[in-house]
């Protein structure tokens, strides 16, 4: 499986869209393509932050691929689920997508609304969502960063964006350190594989130390390619300094393709190369803890660790709210009485909240749970 690594020092559109035709042509992407119009580009569009701070997939990678379809005669849209509660319109202006959306006229998907799919791989539910499988193919623009909680994040865990909402953090809830969590991620790569395509990972600046927001900014200079996901991750964490055998989910998902490490190609000058100095701390001290813990003390922690939406004063009784909402959660009961929502049914899309003409939905979250999500 070939692995294909460019240095690249600052955001050149040329020389990006060089590189990924490049990796495109050995790889015989287009003839894989050939019957595919609709292609879903997935970047990594984690919160509202400015491309300058190596968070998020810069645009200038999104817009030269986006060149690089519409060359090849495919209509583009881009969509992602950010973390946490933030408003949607607002990641989409902060990270540069809704302009880049606007010049290229490309669909711009939020997997927070819309219809979801509800699909059980080993004894894990997931809720993903439906626009994944309307899109011909998929194409994941990840970002290269180190991760509290997983190590390194990269092409692979660019997908737990496909979960919307809210409802990605009861994954944190439920499994809730390294060893369980790397379970979630390589079940998502399961059932996700053989829809997407192609990766591509942005290592022009990324991230080292606490990623994969609060972490410190690097100019790695590097692009990596693959048409595996898990194989790009494999090197990419290697060159980090890591050991990808150690880092559970990237072990899970090599097997998944069917590959060894020693199948793995790249060029004679990666081939031993490692970025000096990474900052690559553990985990947090609290991930810790709860890996070595008892059952018992788990179970308390997703007791106080709760988060769901409710409504305010602001709410007009409008019922937008219940009929957007993607798994008819949501019920008026009754004249001037506020909508009432089955807890047991609600997937934590957040599709309320983003919709509500009146800001009258807000995340009603217990003290742990306003520390961990933002």
């Amino acid at each position: 499986m070939k692995i294909h690594i460019a240095q690249i020092k600052e955001y050149d559109s040329i020389v990006i869209r060089q590189f990924m035709a490049e990796a495109a042509d050995k790889d015989d992407l287009w003839q894989q393509l050939q019957d595919c119009h609709n292609i879903l580009i997935k970047p990594n569009l984690l919160g509202p932050y400015p491309p300058s701070a190596a968070i998020t997939t810069h645009p200038a990678v999104l817009e030269s691929l986006i060149l690089l379809l519409r060359e090849h005669g495919k209509e583009v849209w881009l969509g992602d689920s950010p973390g946490g509660t933030n408003p949607v319109n607002r990641v989409w202006q902060a990270t540069g997508i809704k302009d880049l959306a606007e010049k290229y006229s490309c669909q711009l998907l939020n997997f927070s609304s819309g219809n979801v799919r509800i699909i059980k791989q080993g004894n894990i539910e997931f809720s993903l969502t439906d626009y994944f499988w309307q899109a011909d193919a998929i194409i994941s623009v990840g970002k290269y960063k180190t991760h509290s909680l997983m190590y390194y994040t990269g092409a692979v865990k660019n997908l737990y964006g496909l979960i919307p909402g809210l409802k990605k953090s009861d994954y944190h809830k439920y499994y809730p350190d390294n060893a369980s969590f790397s379970r979630v991620l390589a079940s998502l790569y399961e059932i996700c594989r053989q829809r997407f395509i192609y990766s591509f990972v942005d290592g022009i600046w990324g991230m080292e130390g606490e990623g994969p927001s609060a972490g410190i900014p690097r100019n790695f200079g590097t692009m990596f390619a693959s048409l595996s996901a898990a194989a790009l991750d494999w090197t990419a964490a290697r060159m980090m300094g890591y050991d990808p055998g150690r880092i559970s989910y990237l072990a899970a998902t090599l097997q998944m393709d069917d590959l060894q490490p020693s199948d793995l190609e790249v060029e004679d000058k990666w081939r031993d190369f490692i970025f000096p100095d990474v900052k690559i701390k553990g985990i947090s001290r609290l991930i810790k803890f709860l890996a070595h813990s008892p059952a018992f003390l788990k179970n308390s922690f997703r007791r106080i660790y709760r988060y769901y939406p409710d409504f305010n004063e602001n709410c007009k009784l409008c019922g937008v709210c219940v009929t957007s909402c993607p798994v008819q959660a949501i019920r008026m009961e009754g004249t001037g009485s506020t909508p009432v929502i089955d807890y047991k049914t609600c997937i934590k899309c957040l599709c309320c909240h983003e919709v509500c003409p009146y800001h009258a939905v807000y995340i009603k979250k217990s003290l742990l749970a306003k520390f961990l999500i933002k």
